[in-house]
């Protein structure tokens, strides 16, 4: 049944996504997100859902839609700079398996071209909030049902993602962290009664499945968001009494084994086992940008069962922490770290065209943002919040994950990037002069036809 629902779905969007190539565009996230494939059990799993829409959408960009400009501007220099970075390191990767590494770049190259896509397609407000719900119903309607199972089971079912990118639970925690400000975003501009009120579920149970990942960083994130919104509320007072009411109520009924994982945050560099194999993992990748500055290693450079051991010696007196000297019986680690992880892979150019695709990103959506108000597109506005939010949601839960090359940061970046090229901001709810002229002419034509009859 899994495998019909799922085959049924494919033609479906590629019929669709011929007709409108952003419905192709959205396709394509969601599969890339919700890993759909990892349902079915029978004759889906032989299909290559993702490629084919790729191909689908690609074939309708040349064929359906006209006009096939592309609006290049920072980010687009700062994201190619980076790809083509990647392509150099990969070519001079130091990892004992150079085929592998290849292959990561390939799924890397993925990425890039989903960027593209959206910068060339998606070009108007129904575009964007087409793209907006295939991000939150592939990640936050996952988290939702997972909340549920949590909530049934009495905090005992840990929540976990789909195999595929976000299948650790850290990585989980960091995705939904990103979607709640989109969720914010449709409930601030959805019209319809019964979304908004599924929405506001599904907002809550994401709240509720962060907890259910015992992730601390991901919770440290939640706090950080919950701390943004506050602030920008206009009811600051309201909020902050109802939180204090709240919350010594929603602790004193928290899991006991998740009460006592958050309260080992403040010790976790001295005591906590894990964390230490964080810093572990930190200094070898700085040790390897040292060695190799222009390139580093090469994709998953740190993970390396030579490079790993060649440096394990070098660390514990190394940077401003010092750890206990690394066992010969761990095995690599990964980075834990997206900005550690782009400088063991890529070294510090790597590093640096990976930060100004984040910088690029977030001043070019403070401006869609200024110029949305200018034009009265409130709609903007509230996506711009969100957008930014997210990012540096991600930026610092980041921190505690190995997400460098992971699709939903570069969608966003592409979401801002695409709004500013093609000034969607201006399609606003209110008609253009000329859509106004053109309806109170017909207006008066009507009314003179009328009065002759």
């Amino acid at each position: 049944m899994r495998d019909l629902l799922l085959v049924g779905f494919l033609f479906l969007a590629m019929y669709y996504a011929f007709k409108r190539p952003y419905i192709g565009v959205a396709a394509w996230i969601w599969i890339a997100l919700m890993a759909p494939a990892e349902w079915a059990f029978g004759f889906s799993q032989t299909f290559r859902l993702n490629l084919t829409i790729v191909l689908v959408t690609g074939l309708a960009y040349i064929f359906v839609t006209k006009n096939k400009k592309l609006n290049f501007n920072a980010v687009h220099f700062w994201v190619m700079m980076f790809g083509f970075w990647t392509l150099l390191s990969t070519a001079m990767n130091l990892n004992i398996d150079s085929a592998w590494v290849w292959g990561y770049w390939t799924q890397f190259v993925k990425i890039l071209l989903l960027f593209l896509f959206i910068t060339l397609v998606i070009r108007k407000k129904l575009h964007v909030d087409t793209l907006v719900w295939a991000i939150v119903l592939a990640i936050s309607a996952y988290a939702a049902m997972e909340a549920v199972k949590f909530i049934l089971s009495g905090g005992s079912h840990r929540i976990i993602g789909r195999a595929g990118i976000i299948s650790d639970r850290n990585d989980l925690a960091v995705a939904i962290n990103m979607c709640i400000p989109l969720v914010i975003y449709l409930i601030q501009t959805t019209e319809h009664k019964q979304l908004r009120l599924g929405l506001w579920g599904i907002l809550v149970l994401n709240i509720i499945s962060i907890v259910g990942t015992y992730s601390r960083g991901g919770f440290i994130g939640l706090t950080i968001l919950a701390i943004a919104f506050w602030w920008k509320s206009k009811h600051k007072l309201i909020l902050a009494m109802i939180a204090a009411l709240m919350l010594p109520v929603l602790y004193a009924n928290a899991p006991a084994e998740w009460k006592e994982r958050q309260s080992t945050v403040s010790t976790a560099a001295t005591e906590d086992g894990s964390f230490i194999g964080r810093l572990w993992a930190w200094k070898v990748s700085t040790l390897i940008a040292l060695d190799n500055p222009l390139t580093g290693g090469g994709f998953g450079a740190v993970m390396d069962p030579v490079l790993w051991p060649y440096y394990a010696p070098y660390t514990p007196g190394f940077g401003p922490i010092d750890t206990p000297p690394i066992p010969d019986r761990v095995v690599p680690k990964a980075a834990h770290n997206i900005f550690m992880q782009v400088l063991g892979d890529h070294g510090f150019v790597g590093l640096l065209f990976f930060i100004m695709i984040l910088l690029s990103m977030l001043w070019t959506n403070r401006r869609n943002k200024l110029a949305a108000k200018k034009e009265g597109a409130t709609w903007c506005v509230k996506l711009s919040d969100a957008l930014t939010l997210s990012m540096v949601g991600y930026a610092i839960t980041g921190c505690n994950v190995s997400l460098a090359y992971f699709d939903l940061p570069y969608a966003l970046t592409a979401l801002a990037c695409t709004i500013s090229g093609w000034k969607i901001y201006r399609s606003s709810q209110q008609p253009s002069a000329e859509a106004d002229k053109l309806g109170r002419g017909r207006v008066n034509a009507w009314q003179s036809q009328a009065a002759r009859r």
